[in-house]
C-alpha cells in the first residue's frame, strides 16, 4: 500500500486519525497521536490476549516481541541484540541510572535543557546511589554555533573530574534543540566518561544509526513520532554493559539473558510493543521520513514565523543545524502586567492550561531564561489553519488583553 498521493493536512486527518471534536492539536511532541488503523489493530490484539491469556503469556509473546525488536532495530540502524523494549524514555533512563555500578562520590552531568522528570531521576541517582552531585551545563540563548555547546560541555567535565556519566539529549524536549551528539560523544570518550542519550523525540524526526553513533546507552520513544500506541519505547545498550544493565523489575527471566529479562516483566499489557512493525509501515506508507519531515518543517517554519510577527517577538536564536523538523519554540510577549501569566513555571502552566481548557488548543509553554516560550509541533494531520487559530488567540490574550 502507498499513501503518497494523499494530501497531508485536513485529508490525512479525516481519513487516518480521530480526534475529540472541537480541539486543535498542535502539540504532537508531548504524547504523539495513534492512527485509527493502529488503534483498531491494538483492539484486535487485545482480543487475542483476552480470548486465551495462558497461551498468550506463556508462548505467543516471544515471537511477537522478537519481530518487534527486529523491526525496531532496522528502523534505528541497530544490532537487534543490543535493543530491548521499555514503556517510555523515562523508564529507560531510570533503568540505566538505577542499575549503574556507582562508586561513592561519582557524579552526573546533564544540561539545563534536560527534561524535568529526567533531572529528577539524575538527582535521585546522585543522592541515593553515589552520595555525589548532579551538575547541569548551562545552555542559554542565543546560541552562536554547535562548537559553543561542545566546548562548554567538555569544560564542564574537566571542571568536575568526578563526573562518571553524562546524560545528553538528542533533541531537547522543552526547547527543540538538535544537539551535536557525535562530537559531544567524542569529547566524553576522550575523558573516559560514559554517555547516556535521551532520544525521546528523535525516532521519526531525524535519521538514527545507533551502531554508528555508538554511545553507551540510548533511549527513545516510538509513541511520539512513529505512531505506535503510547507506552512504547526502546533502550539500546552497548554490549560492554549488558551484563549489569538489568531491568527495573526483576521477574521470571532473571539471569536468563539480556533480552529475556526485559521481555517478560510479569503480567502487563505489551501490545504497544507488538505494533511497532505496523506503525513503522504506516510511517513508510505516508512517505517516510523524507516526505513527512519536509511537510512538517515547511509548515512549522511558516507558522512560527507568522506567530512571532503577529506577537512582535522572535523565534529561539539558534543555528540552523540545531533545528528539528517537527518542533519549534516562539518567545511570548512579556506579560508582567498579568500575574497569572508571569514569567515563571507557575505562569507557564497557567497559560498552557487556560489555552487547553478555555480555548481547546493543545500547546506546551515553558519558562526559559526568565521568559515564557511556547513550543509548537507539526505533524501530517496539521495545516496552517491550526496555527492561524492559535495566533488569533495569542494576539487577543497578549495584545488586546493589556
Amino acid at each position: 500500500m502507498t499513501l503518497n498521493d494523499v494530501d497531508f493536512g485536513a485529508e490525512v486527518r479525516r481519513k487516518y486519525f480521530h480526534f475529540e471534536e472541537g480541539f486543535t492539536f498542535i502539540n504532537h511532541g508531548s504524547f504523539g497521536v495513534v492512527p485509527t488503523s493502529i488503534r483498531e489493530k491494538r483492539k484486535q490484539l487485545l482480543d487475542v490476549v483476552n480470548d486465551n491469556p495462558d497461551v498468550f503469556y506463556r508462548q505467543a509473546w516471544k515471537p511477537l516481541i522478537s519481530t518487534a525488536i527486529q523491526a525496531a532495530a532496522e528502523f534505528l540502524g541497530a544490532d537487534p541484540n543490543n535493543v530491548v523494549l521499555v514503556q517510555n524514555a523515562t523508564t529507560g533512563i531510570n533503568t540505566v541510572l538505577k542499575a549503574f555500578p556507582w562508586k561513592k562520590g561519582d557524579e552526573i552531568l546533564a544540561t539545563t535543557h534536560t527534561y524535568c522528570s529526567i533531572q529528577n531521576t539524575c538527582r535521585k541517582a546522585a543522592q541515593i546511589s553515589t552520595g555525589g552531585h548532579f551538575h547541569q551545563l548551562e545552555i542559554n540563548f542565543p546560541i552562536k554555533d554547535e562548537e559553543e555547546i561542545v566546548r562548554n560541555m567538555a569544560s564542564a567535565i574537566d571542571e568536575h573530574p568526578s563526573v562518571r556519566t553524562v546524560l545528553l539529549d538528542h533533541i531537547t524536549s522543552p526547547t527543540a534543540l538538535l544537539m551535536p551528539l557525535k562530537r559531544m560523544i567524542e569529547e566524553c570518550r576522550k575523558r573516559g566518561v560514559l554517555v547516556l542519550i535521551d532520544g525521546a523525540h528523535a525516532p521519526g524526526q531525524i535519521e538514527i544509526n545507533l551502531e554508528e553513533l555508538c554511545p553507551d546507552f540510548y533511549v527513545g520513544n516510538f509513541h511520539k513520532w512513529v505512531y505506535t500506541p503510547r507506552g512504547c519505547a526502546f533502550l539500546w545498550v552497548h554490549k560492554d554493559h549488558q551484563n549489569w544493565c538489568t531491568p527495573l523489575v526483576t521477574s521470571y527471566m532473571y539471569d536468563k539473558g539480556f533480552q529475556l529479562e526485559y521481555g517478560q516483566q510479569g503480567t502487563r499489557d505489551d501490545t504497544p510493543y507488538f505494533l511497532i512493525p505496523d506503525a513503522i509501515q504506516f510511517y513508510k506508507d505516508m512517505g517516510g521520513r523524507e516526505r513527512i519531515t519536509k511537510y512538517t518543517k515547511e509548515l512549522l517554519d511558516s507558522a512560527c514565523k507568522m506567530i512571532a510577527e503577529r506577537l512582535q517577538t522572535r523565534l529561539a536564536e539558534i543555528p540552523k543545524s540545531m533545528e528539528v523538523p517537527g518542533m519549534k519554540i516562539v518567545l511570548l510577549p512579556d506579560c508582567t502586567y498579568n500575574e497569572r501569566y508571569s514569567n515563571t513555571w507557575e505562569g507557564s502552566q497557567n497559560l498552557q492550561f487556560d489555552i487547553m481548557n478555555k480555548h481547546r488548543i493543545h500547546v506546551t509553554v515553558n519558562s526559559i531564561q526568565g521568559r515564557l516560550y511556547m513550543r509548537l509541533a507539526a505533524n501530517i494531520y496539521n495545516e496552517m489553519a491550526d496555527y492561524d487559530k492559535l495566533a488569533d488567540l495569542l494576539v487577543k490574550l497578549f495584545k488586546e488583553g493589556r
